[in-house]
């Protein structure tokens, strides 16, 4: 198994895999009541980070 360091990682991959970790915590909350739907948790990204986060909703919601 490998391992990665993912303070290692360019700030704008890092700040993506943010994006990705505020989309699964959006389809949770949505699953269970805090929310009601997941895109109200989308006005904190423009651009290219809402794209991700939307590409990022419809893969846990998939789940």
């Amino acid at each position: 198994m490998m391992s990665f360091n993912l303070c290692n990682l360019p700030p704008a991959e890092k700040a993506l895999i943010e994006v990705d970790k505020a989309a699964a915590y959006a389809v949770w909350k949505e699953r269970n009541g805090k929310l009601a739907t997941a895109e109200l948790d989308s006005s904190a990204f423009t651009g290219h980070q809402l794209e991700v986060f939307t590409k990022a909703l419809a893969k846990y919601r998939a789940r």
